[in-house]
């Protein structure tokens, strides 16, 4: 034991530590730079090692889960040793509240965090912060959120101006439908400019937020940007990239960008196929107008696919009349080689949406793969 710590102190960067240099080891992806991997051994017996979808660990994942929990759970008492130990109880919390490698348990994440921060991993405070707000072990209270809040001010600004438009916000009362004075949904309003703020400092959740906000009042352009300044944080945000970039693309078939007509010639399954393609967006831009089109001069041609896709297209419209979208989105999976429509793996539009925590983004690489 006395070797393994030696260890500690020369990765912690000690400038106390005393013996030789420790043998070459693979370093910790959870704690980088800090602590080699225990030459581990799996934790035979635990229930614990899953995550919430069963899925099996690798051993990179068993050996990190047992030395984060060994060095978490050490007595040794030293300021390098807590700082490690420190930063193990902090992704150990990370880890119980998202359910990556262990069950989701938030008592339990609440006690890492609550250890992290004892330790002197001042980050934590955002894991308190969260867990007041969420009520990880009572009901939530807003007031030890400020607190913990208050703390994180010092470490992350930006993510605490987030944690604190939150409580203000969508933890807060449901609005009522009113914006006079001293209203709730005014009161949302008046405390938009934390979430501004939050998202100018980087804070990667205010600016999915943004980006929702903006794509819900149709500014997909905003929204856009929005979503690419959190993409190379953020799978949640990359996704949200590709759906409204493919809105936009279908925005712009629906105000008549150029329509080319198809080359002469064309029989009724090369225009059906044609009409296939820019349905389906392969190797173009999807063009639900251009679609809609070459599937008629199909059906005039005599192709009976695309008479039912025809049917199928106008079975399902808005009360204005107007194409649903959502359901040409769906259709461009649809079999209609037969007389019965089989329709493919789509499930209907796909839906903008937030991180699971504004702490999800602190996993490290090596759980947040498996969550």
């Amino acid at each position: 034991m006395r070797e393994l710590w030696l260890v500690l102190f020369v990765a912690a960067g000690s400038a106390h530590a005393q013996g030789g240099q420790p043998p070459s080891q693979v370093l910790s992806q959870s704690l980088p730079d800090m602590v080699p991997l225990l030459d581990g051994v799996t934790d035979k017996a635990g229930p614990e090692l899953r995550n919430d979808s069963n899925t099996p660990l690798t051993t990179a994942q068993s050996q990190e889960l047992q030395q984060l929990k060994e060095i978490a759970n050490s007595g040794q008492p030293n300021e390098t040793h807590n700082v490690v130990a420190a930063r193990a109880a902090w992704v150990l919390g990370l880890m119980y509240l998202h359910g990556t490698g262990v069950r989701t348990d938030v008592v339990q994440a609440h006690q890492w965090f609550e250890r992290a921060y004892d330790k002197g991993e001042r980050m934590a405070s955002a894991g308190l912060a969260w867990c007041a707000l969420q009520g990880c072990i009572s009901t939530p209270n807003v007031p030890a959120a400020k607190k913990w809040i208050a703390v994180l001010r010092t470490v992350d600004p930006a993510r605490a101006r987030y944690l604190e438009w939150l409580s203000k916000t969508r933890l807060s009362p449901i609005p009522v439908l009113s914006l006079e004075p001293g209203s709730p949904q005014a009161g949302m309003l008046a405390h938009r400019h934390l979430l501004v703020s939050a998202a100018r400092g980087g804070d990667v959740h205010a600016q999915i937020e943004l980006g929702l906000e903006s794509a819900a009042i149709n500014r997909f352009d905003k929204a856009l940007q929005y979503f690419q300044e959190a993409a190379p944080r953020s799978v949640v945000a990359s996704d949200n990239v590709v759906i409204v970039k493919e809105h936009l693309t279908i925005q712009k078939a629906k105000s008549g960008a150029e329509i080319k007509p198809p080359a002469p010639g064309h029989n009724a399954e090369a225009l059906f196929k044609e009409a296939r393609r820019y349905h389906r967006g392969e190797g173009i831009p999807v063009n639900y107008n251009e679609a809609i089109r070459l599937y008629r001069m199909a059906q005039s041609a005599g192709s009976v696919q695309a008479q039912r896709m025809l049917n199928l297209i106008y079975a399902r419209t808005s009360a204005d009349g107007q194409l649903d979208m959502g359901w040409m989105r769906q259709l461009s999976d649809a079999d209609v080689s037969g007389p019965t429509p089989q329709m493919g793996h789509s499930t209907g539009p796909r839906l903008l949406h937030r991180e699971p925590t504004p702490l999800y983004d602190l996993l490290p690489k090596l759980w947040k793969t498996k969550h």
